[in-house]
């Protein structure tokens, strides 16, 4: 029986809404195999075949079958989400950021798309244990933790809500105005997280500005900076 998982998005207005994504169902093969993906045995599989178009090329990365979960996510290659055991949530982008702090049961899968147009989760880490864990942004595997992802979302998304814009952290600037409220050790922490890390890139890419008061987002990042 098909399986519809539920996306919360925003149509052309604006507004919220929840989109339904259909699982499509593919025919079941009665086979032992240990799946090439999250490497578990299974008493029957599924063959990439029937899930996957004429245009695809990884067969390298997957073999020619796969579990019933794994080719669930065939199905999933415009969305970001969460495996965890059976059960699979899709994520906006806004909606990042609290499920990479949030608890997930392993073992679990965490995949966010850049571009959604790649298949991701078979190149993507599954994680065994609850923190340290890998997050694959697009195709690259970044191992991370809850408390560095805390750390480095307030950075990011209290400079968005004193006006900083991602692009321009992404190009090692801060505005001059918004280093004279926070400091210019800002700068270099930001040097620091882009030379010697790929986690930042995370919140670089999904972050969102906050509703909070000027004074607070000052006072998040100066304790961050005195950590």
């Amino acid at each position: 029986m098909s399986k519809t998982l539920l996306y919360e998005t925003r149509d052309a207005n604006g507004q919220d809404i929840i989109k339904e994504v259909l699982l499509k169902e593919l025919p079941i093969r009665s086979c032992p195999i240990v799946c090439p993906v999250c490497h578990e045995s299974h008493q029957r599989g599924i063959e990439v075949k029937k899930a996957v178009s004429s245009n695809f090329t990884d067969w390298a990365l997957v073999g020619e079958m796969v579990c019933e979960r794994c080719a669930k996510l065939f199905n999933l290659y415009p969305y970001s989400y969460v495996v965890s055991g059976d059960d699979i949530k899709l994520l906006n982008v806004r909606q990042i950021r609290d499920a990479l702090l949030g608890k997930i049961n392993p073992p679990f899968l965490f995949v966010i798309t850049t571009t959604q147009k790649k298949h991701l989760f078979y190149r993507a880490k599954w994680n065994y244990t609850a923190d340290p864990f890998s997050v694959n942004l697009e195709t690259e595997p970044i191992t991370t933790s809850r408390n560095r992802m805390k750390v480095l979302f307030d950075f990011v998304e209290c400079l968005q809500t004193l006006g900083q814009s991602k692009g321009g952290l992404l190009a090692r600037e801060i505005r001059y105005e918004i280093l004279q409220k926070i400091g210019k050790e800002a700068l270099l922490w930001l040097n620091r997280e882009l030379d010697t890390s790929r986690e930042i890139q995370i919140p670089l890419f999904c972050g969102q500005k906050r509703d909070i008061t000027e004074e607070e987002a000052i006072c998040t990042i100066t304790s961050i900076l005195k950590a």
